[in-house]
């Protein structure tokens, strides 16, 4: 358990924010790119700009203690309406994740939150590569460090630079393994990432007529932090600190915290569910991908009850992956469940492409009504557990309980993850179901289609998916698949 922060409100450091001199190049992560970050920001009314982001921040261990206060030098994309009449008020704040520096939230998200007028910031919280990475802890031995193979290229600073070093080069923070270790090995997380975080949002909730936000009335922060840097916005809850750094008007920094896909102390330390320090007045969201919810039931980890007061959420979506071919990262080259140890296995043929960002879109709404409209999130049924994991239907055989989409609903195929497969790939995987299964269990396409749209006519009035969304939402198995098996892909 984390060490208690002092429970004083007091204000940090206000950071600098420097526009990054535009070099006729699109930055790192830039939703201007084509790839999986990408947005038509101009037909949507918004603009994109860089800034350097410097201060002093706290440099904390996962203990909970300040170790030092150190100056650190970050940057940050903000994209935002270009006519302010559009902006809705609030901000979303994430950082970037460690493999190639991508917006996870943002790529989740981006089409719900250009439609409503949201403004994004995504920051970077990274070192200088050390001796020892501490993203890639020492293999056992006579084991083969796959990790740094595949991902060591696209981690760090190191990685920036190597993309554009002119723009990157002043990038700096402070880190040291000797002082900050979380179970047992050195820290993978930044020691200052949570100072750095508190003090882009008191920059942007201050409406500088100088700032990046000028000309915005930003009355909201919200967190939307998915994949593995989520952890430092539970630390972030754990130590305490939303009620000790404050806005200097004494309002909190954040107003609400929304995390994804990814089991707190899964990477390093405890695997704890509920921050010590859980505020009562600002909601804490937690969405499981099926494959946190299996992991979770696999290792015997209880999930906390819901609640109102504090106002807690977690949700398991069951049909959405841990990582799709639309979620990678810039440089990030995944192999596909087939391409490991088990090539002939018919469940590591094929790999999750449905579309999760519609019931992730309407999660995120939802906490958004919550906060301005004082209307709770809705209450989701979990997932139906076993001694050895989760319970999956018998006819569909898929998973019992949790939230469902249309597409386990009204299933094409069986949703595995690599924790019951043993594929070896990030990369959860899917077997769809034969002709003859769907002949089975439907009869016909046009019948299959036919309650695939009441099922989402179901799903948008439960609030699982966006009434803007449905129109969007074709069925999974298209008429020749009730002809004849599907081919398997290529290796």
């Amino acid at each position: 358990m984390a060490a208690r922060a002092e429970t004083i409100p007091f204000t940090l450091p206000m950071p600098i924010a420097i526009r990054v001199p535009d070099s006729g190049a699109l930055p790192l992560s830039s939703a201007l790119r084509r790839g999986t970050e990408y947005a038509d920001l101009k037909h949507a009314g918004y603009v994109e700009e860089e800034y350097y982001l410097s201060g002093v921040a706290p440099a904390i261990s996962a203990q909970g203690q300040i170790v030092a206060q150190t100056p650190y030098v970050t940057r940050f994309l903000i994209r935002k309406p270009s006519d302010p009449k559009h902006f809705n008020g609030t901000v979303i704040i994430e950082p970037f994740s460690w493999f190639g520096e991508r917006a996870a939230g943002w790529i989740l998200t981006k089409d719900y939150l250009l439609r409503r007028g949201f403004a994004f910031v995504g920051y970077t919280l990274n070192i200088n590569t050390p001796a020892q990475d501490p993203k890639f802890p020492p293999p056992p031995p006579g084991v083969t460090d796959e990790s740094r193979s595949q991902y060591g290229t696209i981690v760090n600073f190191d990685f920036m630079r190597r993309f554009d070093y002119a723009r990157y080069a002043p990038l700096g923070s402070y880190y040291d393994p000797q002082k900050f270790t979380r179970g047992g090995l050195p820290d993978p997380f930044l020691p200052q990432a949570q100072g750095i975080g508190a003090e882009l949002a008191m920059l942007l909730k201050s409406n500088r007529a100088d700032g990046p936000a000028a000309g915005l009335d930003v009355r909201r922060i919200y967190v939307n932090n998915w994949a593995v840097q989520a952890q430092v916005w539970f630390d972030y809850l754990d130590q305490g600190r939303h009620q000790q750094w404050r806005m200097p008007d004494g309002r909190p920094l954040i107003d609400a915290y929304m995390t994804g896909k990814f089991s707190y102390g899964e990477v390093a330390g405890p695997a704890l569910r509920l921050p010590s320090h859980l505020p009562p007045d600002v909601p804490f969201v937690t969405i499981y991908s099926q494959s946190e919810t299996v992991h979770d039931a696999m290792e015997h980890i209880a999930l906390p009850p819901d609640s109102d007061r504090p106002m807690l959420r977690y949700y398991e979506v069951m049909g959405t992956s841990h990582l799709r071919a639309a979620d990678l990262g810039t440089g990030e080259i995944e192999p596909w469940p087939n391409q490991r140890g088990k090539p002939d296995d018919p469940r590591c043929q094929f790999i999750y492409d449905e579309p999760a960002e519609m019931p992730f879109s309407a999660l995120l709404d939802a906490m958004d009504q919550w906060v301005r409209n004082n209307r709770p999130m809705p209450r989701a049924a979990r997932v139906t557990r076993k001694p050895d994991g989760i319970w999956r239907d018998t006819r569909t055989g898929n998973p019992a309980g949790g939230i469902r989409p249309p597409w386990i609903t009204v299933p094409a195929a069986e949703y595995w993850t690599d924790f019951e497969t043993g594929c070896g790939v990030v990369y959860d995987s899917k077997r769809p179901y034969s002709a003859a299964r769907l002949r089975k269990l439907y009869g016909t396409y046009t019948n299959y289609a036919r309650r695939y749209a009441a099922a989402t006519r179901d799903a948008v009035r439960s609030g699982v998916i966006l009434p803007e969304d449905a129109a969007h939402l074709t069925p999974v198995a298209k008429p020749e698949d009730f002809e004849r098996d599907r081919p398997r892909p290529l290796r």
